[in-house]
């Protein structure tokens, strides 16, 4: 891992897991790690985060925010969304309100989940995940802002080596962005509203 917290060109960011922190979780019940929040300071208009879920737990809840999450462990992980079970499997995802009652549950061993949250009105977003085995590329659209998280695998951006929870943050000022490696790739994608 290279000295500096990012390596930039025009268009691109590398976001390095191991400069990121850990904070609780807004009710306490668990912990996560931010990869790229926008704006960097105040209210959120979209947030990227890694949370790690350890215990069946509620999570916290979000008004007027749109949630997305990605199983980024083998065991995948089991919710309670409302009342409702959702069983996602690695690398499988499931969206909801942030003002949903939902939490975690059947946790054996701990387990990690892409987030991303979005305000309503102001942006939206998706998350997928794209199996890798030599070459991969991608373009943003006109005012969007991806974010590639290596979710399993080995992967280099050019020369520079990315290893598993590192992510490249795209903007559509860049063609496009090509990473290269054998592996899982969870691709954000961040829109502003319409």
């Amino acid at each position: 891992m290279p000295s500096g917290e990012r390596v930039c060109a025009l268009g691109t960011d590398i976001l390095w897991a191991a400069h990121r922190v850990d904070v609780p979780w807004r009710n306490g019940a668990g912990v996560t790690s931010e990869i790229l929040v926008s704006p960097a300071v105040g209210d959120f208009d979209w947030r990227l985060s890694i949370a790690t879920v350890d215990s069946t737990a509620p999570f916290s809840t979000f008004a007027g925010v749109d949630r997305c999450l990605l199983a980024l462990s083998e065991q995948g992980l089991d919710l309670i969304d409302q009342g409702r079970l959702v069983r996602l499997g690695e690398f499988e995802s499931h969206s909801f309100a942030g003002e949903n009652e939902v939490a975690s549950a059947n946790v054996a061993r701990p387990t990690l989940d892409l987030n991303l949250m979005t305000r309503r009105g102001r942006c939206s977003g998706t998350i997928e995940s794209h199996r890798v085995a030599d070459t991969w590329s991608i373009t943003a659209r006109a005012g969007e802002i991806v974010v590639v998280v290596i979710a399993r695998g080995l992967f280099s951006l050019g020369a520079q080596p990315l290893a598993v929870l590192d992510a490249v943050r795209l903007d559509a000022n860049l063609d496009a962005l090509t990473l290269t490696g054998i592996g899982e790739l969870a691709v954000a994608h961040i829109s502003p509203a319409v």
